[in-house]
């Protein structure tokens, strides 16, 4: 094989091998992404009903105190168990981003220095004439796939991340512990509805105050 076919076979091989690895990457990161993802929004309905059950039950046996002990220590412990879980896909996410990002920025090095490669060459043999600018325009083509690759993968990420880079964490003990709603006379309904722990009069033959409570419990 003399030089100018392995210079033929290096102009169209290189760039093919790093676009098919490219592609490879990209679809191997974004999936394991969508699988994290929907593993994570699983999680946090399996969760969502699990608590549901136990508030439900606190409420009709609630009245017995080693019975609300038990489930109060329950849903304690389903907390922490359910926060690991969540945090533990939160990061697989932020790890797997990570990492497809960076094998994509050194497939995209490896394109950059083949372009250059054969720029240099087109220059060097052909000068900077019409052949060269049409080499150039070819190069350029490559770099679709490479934006769209990196376009796709900012897009999925974004929600999960803060424009700084670090996890954008959701704040879970707001969603399920509205603290900041308890001191607040104007929201306090949403309180009593969402967090019924804290009712204490819930059970003790008092009339509840929500017009809203009293119509689901009274059928």
């Amino acid at each position: 094989m003399n030089s100018v076919m392995l210079i033929k076979l290096m102009n169209e091989g290189i760039p093919l091998l790093l676009l098919i690895g490219l592609s490879v990457v990209t679809y191997r990161g974004l999936k394991k992404n969508q699988f994290f993802i929907a593993e994570r929004e699983d999680l946090v309905r399996r969760y969502i009903l699990f608590r549901g059950d136990k508030q439900l039950r606190l409420k009709v046996y609630g009245q017995e105190n080693h019975i609300q002990r038990e489930l109060l220590k329950t849903l304690s412990n389903s907390w922490k168990n359910f926060k690991r879980s969540y945090d533990q896909y939160q990061n697989a996410f932020l790890a797997n981003t990570a990492r497809t990002k960076i094998l994509l920025q050194l497939i995209t090095l490896g394109l950059l220095a083949n372009s250059a490669r054969g720029l240099i060459e087109e220059s060097y043999f052909y000068g900077f004439k019409d052949r060269f600018f049409l080499a150039a325009a070819r190069e350029l083509l490559y770099y679709v796939l490479v934006t769209l690759s990196f376009l796709l993968l900012r897009a999925q990420a974004r929600p999960y991340t803060v424009s700084n880079g670090k996890a954008a964490k959701i704040d879970l003990e707001t969603l399920f512990f509205p603290n900041n709603l308890a001191n607040d006379r104007e929201h306090e309904y949403l309180y009593n509805e969402f967090s019924p722990l804290d009712d204490k009069g819930a059970g003790d033959g008092k009339e509840d105050p929500d017009p809203h409570r009293r119509v689901e419990g009274g059928g």
